[in-house]
């Protein structure tokens, strides 16, 4: 018997009264699974949040205040958690309030960012290096800050220590070197004069004159290594006069009283991290007393230039040259100590050299190394 108009009309209505319970109770569903993941969100944000192994700061830096601070905040700057938020963040950070200013602009530029270049000062005055993580975020409407704050004294302090062993190794290598040349060279010294005066007294002239050619290229080569050692054992120029500066000082003391033309090629306005300077130098120095002793060059250049995010600096003669592949076979002409710095600093050395055709040596280092505390920074007061 044919359904009747009545009969499908409430089966039509039935049928939107069972969808729209099943609606109803499917939308119950999702509040309740989206509330429960809500929750299970701000708990592991809490859990995070509180129980970090570093300092936690959310922070307006437009209105000078801290919004939100974790336990580790509190303790490492010694504030209860409502002192700490009533403290402005100047007060934190009174020192470096142009750095922190550009830092937090970098910040909302870029998203996020890394500084190891600002000192905390506790609430009993104690100044804290620190290493800093930040990233932006919007809260209500307001532009913030998130920091994870790390105090890298220790770090420092382990720095230090390992500064003072590199010294006492300088000073034993400096030992070695004085050995090995000047007195080898004094001892051959020796034998070319009593070599000459037996010659001189057997009436051969020759050979005597000879000996003579040996005492004055000997005595020359020994000066060289003598000056070198000598400039070796001052301080370095680099606090004082900066990088270029301080290459500038160890051409002028050596290389120029030593006859070889010199070039120095330096951007204006270069500004790297400090620890990255001292290792460039170092690096070039390297470079340098190989060319002095091993290459008889008469042109030595030096030239450094920031490409990017990276720094790079190009050590170049025109002496003889060498065996690329049988140097790196027997380690020999530095490039060993070469090689273990510049990889230490996540660089790379590109060394291109023949018998004959002089020696260039091109170093690139990252300036913001991928891993924090390459270049710790050695002018922060570390706390006892």
């Amino acid at each position: 018997m044919p359904e009747s108009p009545q009969d499908a009309q409430q089966r039509l209505l039935s049928q939107i009264a069972a969808l729209e319970q099943l609606l109803e109770a499917h939308e119950l569903t999702v509040i309740e699974q989206s509330e429960r993941l809500e929750r299970e969100s701000e708990e592991l944000y809490t859990k995070i949040f509180d129980y970090s192994n570093d300092a936690v700061l959310v922070a307006h830096p437009e209105m000078d205040k801290f919004v939100d601070v974790n336990p580790k905040a509190c303790e490492i700057l010694g504030y209860p958690r409502q002192e700490l938020l009533a403290t402005p963040i100047s007060a934190i950070h009174p020192d470096d309030l142009d750095r922190l200013g550009a830092f937090a602009s970098s910040v909302f530029e870029h998203g996020q960012g890394w500084t190891n270049e600002l000192t905390c000062v506790t609430k009993e005055g104690l100044r804290l290096p620190t290493e800093i993580s930040a990233s932006s975020i919007n809260l209500s409407g307001r532009n913030c800050v998130v920091m994870l704050v790390r105090d890298i004294s220790e770090r420092l302090r382990t720095d230090q220590a390992l500064r003072d062993v590199a010294v006492l190794e300088e000073r034993n290598r400096l030992a070695r070197e004085l050995h090995d040349s000047v007195t080898q060279a004094l001892y051959s010294l020796t034998l070319f004069a009593e070599a000459g005066l037996r010659f001189d007294q057997r009436g051969d002239y020759e050979q005597g004159t000879h000996y003579l050619g040996r005492i004055s290229e000997t005595s020359q080569q020994a000066l060289k290594e003598m000056r070198l050692l000598v400039y070796e054992l001052r301080p370095m120029a680099l606090e004082k006069d900066g990088l270029a500066g301080a290459l500038q000082r160890r051409f002028d003391a050596v290389e120029r009283r030593a006859g070889v033309e010199t070039q120095l090629e330096v951007e204006e306005l270069l500004d790297l991290p400090a620890r990255l300077e001292e290792q460039l130098y170092r690096i070039a120095q390297e470079a340098l007393n190989n060319s002095l002793k091993h290459s008889a060059a008469t042109a030595v250049t030096v030239s450094i230039r920031v490409d990017g995010d990276k720094a790079r600096m190009l050590v170049g003669d025109n002496g003889r040259g060498f065996d690329l592949p049988a140097a790196k076979r027997s380690g020999g002409m530095g490039l060993n100590n070469i090689q273990e710095r510049v990889q230490a600093l996540e660089g790379t050395a590109e060394i291109d050299s023949s018998i004959g055709a002089g020696t260039k040596i091109l170093i690139t280092i990252p300036i913001r190394p991928s891993q924090p505390g390459v270049y710790p920074s050695p002018n922060v007061e570390v706390a006892e």
